[in-house]
């Protein structure tokens, strides 16, 4: 950095002014989002309400300013520069144009096809700085060399930065305790938006090369100690997931089995270890004299094939075992694109490896913007295998929780699996209330799995208590100590999470029930618990007796701890003399179902008939 050997008031002068001029839309968001988050820090009346004014105020600035220093290092290597401000100039208004578009949901409504997209958008614009000046080159040595300072540039000005900012900050600290002031907050944290942000930007585009600089085409900017890192840290670390990958690929295949999900996660770090080292020694693959570099990224790349056929079969496994969702569809779509690079490598041989950058990024962008994105095909893909499953049981839609509980209880415990894991990652992952409207209403809880079925044979309770702290019970309120169940010899255990809506209840004289469905094969079963509202108001008002309790009747026993109970409206009972309150109540159980031989002895309920009855 020889600018820094000459530093003076008036070189720094001059030196800001060439960046003004070098990059002036740049410098100008720059300043511009200072400006806007000073004023917002000092004085909190002027943040807007508005959640779409909030987006365009810290998020257009930034991403406009890369956008800015891409295309005025472009701008620089065009022969038309008046053709290429303009050029510039509408690339500005479009991303205007877009983020005020996008600014109309409210951040808070972001969903993950918007997230992904944004930050496939910023990606793009900022590895563009490393590609868009130098394509049509003979060789990429003038991109390598141009990155190479860029980063060496933007460790040195985060650094530099950052020293500054101890500096004032403790300065600031000093000042305050030396003469009995009271500083306020804002101003440290002023001086961390103008150190880190600010002065390090300003720092940053003044080493950014230009000219000679710019285009030096020195193979031999890499040092010993650049190599010794390299191959002595890197490479070897590389051999040892080849190593182990390997192992696991002979060991799949002497047991004829299929790769679990885990090795994508293996063989993904290896891809990307070996092009890392691909790139960090690019200039040493184009010495005639580096025979050694040049046949180890062949052969890392030939051993690379083979893994990466194993990931093709990891992700297949994942997805017809899970499901298809967004992560799965990205990592195959890195794995094919994986293969082209491998390919590209071993036929084009590494004269030019800038088109590995370029290509990862449109793809990355393509597969992330427009109505063909990733988000958006796998949500419609989702959709139509959900539409479809319920098209074959031809049932009438949308289902309420009891409703939706019956037809689960009617489904294989895979299928069932199947189908609310779709409908859970709809709803969680890709926020599609709106399709989740066509077939479940909101009342029906996804995150449960109510009806967790225990052994099919007898099971005996008299030789170990169950602790109901080893049960999945997330929102559990009483205190996890153990708790015997009743003696008894019983058919089916199931872990239960179930509402019981709406019932008429006078004052506390009144008893709650709560409806259970049940299964046996293919049929379904229904039984019905007692418990006295007043038991539950002593239970609620005394610690004490906050232990799981059980209440029985003919058919089992029912294990609760945990329970709610909310009203939902009150007005006068018809008995006047009595003076008591009606309310609507609905009723929360959590807690283990046992059923005796006698629960299955009985008439069973088929989810037809239940239906029926309903309409």
């Amino acid at each position: 950095m020889k600018w820094i050997e000459s530093l003076s008031l008036k070189s720094v002068s001059e030196r800001f002014e060439a960046v003004w001029k070098r990059f002036p839309i740049a410098v100008l968001f720059t300043f511009i989002y200072t400006a806007i988050a000073l004023l917002l820090l000092w004085d909190k009346d002027m943040i807007p309400n508005n959640d779409s004014l909030l987006f365009i105020i810290f998020f257009y600035p930034p991403t406009a300013l890369l956008l800015g220093v891409s295309f005025h290092l472009w701008s620089e290597e065009q022969t038309n520069v008046k053709q290429a401000r303009i050029v510039h100039l509408v690339a500005q208004l479009c991303w205007l144009l877009y983020c005020l578009i996008i600014s109309q949901q409210a951040p808070d409504d972001f969903d993950m096809e918007l997230v992904i997209g944004l930050l496939a958008s910023l990606f793009l614009f900022a590895s563009s700085i490393f590609f868009l000046s130098f394509l049509g080159k003979k060789t990429d040595i003038e991109a390598w060399n141009f990155g190479w300072h860029i980063i060496k540039g933007a460790f040195l000005s985060t650094v530099v930065s950052a020293i500054l900012l101890g500096g004032i900050e403790l300065l600031l600290w000093g000042i305050q305790g030396l003469f009995n002031l009271d500083l306020p907050e804002e101003l440290y944290i002023s001086m961390v938006i103008i150190c880190l942000f600010t002065i390090n930007i300003i720092l940053l585009m003044m080493q950014v090369p230009k000219d000679a600089d710019k285009h030096d085409t020195n193979t031999h900017c890499m040092n010993d100690f650049g190599r010794l890192v390299v191959h002595a840290l890197f490479v070897p670390l590389q051999g040892a997931y080849l190593i182990t990958l390997y192992v696991y690929l002979f060991n799949i295949l002497f047991t004829w089995e299929l790769p679990t999900g885990g090795v994508v996660w293996l063989v993904t770090t290896m891809m990307v270890g070996m092009l890392f080292i691909t790139t960090l020694i690019y200039p040493l693959l184009l010495q005639d004299d580096k025979l050694f570099d040049k046949k180890l990224i062949r052969w890392l790349t030939i051993l690379a094939l083979p893994l990466l056929v194993l990931m093709t079969v990891g992700i297949g496994r994942r997805i017809s075992d899970y499901g298809f969702t967004v992560a799965r569809a990205y990592v195959l779509l890195f794995n094919i694109w994986c293969y082209v690079v491998c390919f590209y490598l071993l036929f084009k041989q590494t004269r030019h490896i800038l088109w590995i950058l370029i290509s990862f990024v449109l793809v990355f962008f393509i597969a992330s913007v427009g109505p063909w994105n990733i988000t958006a095909s796998t949500r419609r893909l989702l959709a139509n295998q959900v539409d479809r499953i319920f098209q074959r049981k031809g049932i009438e839609l949308p289902l309420d929780y009891t409703r939706f509980d019956s037809l689960i209880l009617t489904m294989d415990k895979h299928d069932a699996d199947i189908l609310k894991g779709k409908l859970s990652y709809l709803k969680f992952e890709l926020q599609a209330d709106s399709l989740l409207s066509r077939w479940i209403d909101g009342q029906v809880n996804l995150l449960s799995s109510p009806y967790y079925e225990g052994p099919r044979e007898p099971f005996d309770t008299t030789l170990e208590p169950i602790d109901p702290a080893t049960i999945e019970s997330p929102f559990a309120n009483m205190r996890e100590e153990m708790a015997s169940l009743p003696q008894d010899n019983y058919q089916k255990v199931m872990q239960i999470d179930d509402w019981q809506r709406e019932q008429d209840l006078i004052a506390t004289d009144s008893t709650l029930f709560m409806d259970i469905i049940y299964s046996q094969d293919t049929l379904l079963y229904t039984t019905r618990f007692g418990i006295p509202f007043r038991q539950l108001q002593e239970i609620a008002a005394d610690e004490n007796k906050q232990l799981p309790f059980t209440v029985e009747n003919n058919d089992g026993a029912l294990l609760i701890w945990f329970f709610e109970v909310e009203s939902k409206s009150s007005g006068r009972s018809n008995d006047e003399d009595a003076e008591k309150t009606l309310s609507k109540k609905d009723l929360h159980l959590e807690g283990l179902l046992l059923l005796r031989e006698a629960a299955f002895k009985k008439a069973p309920l088929n989810f037809e008939d239940e239906k029926t009855t309903e309409e």
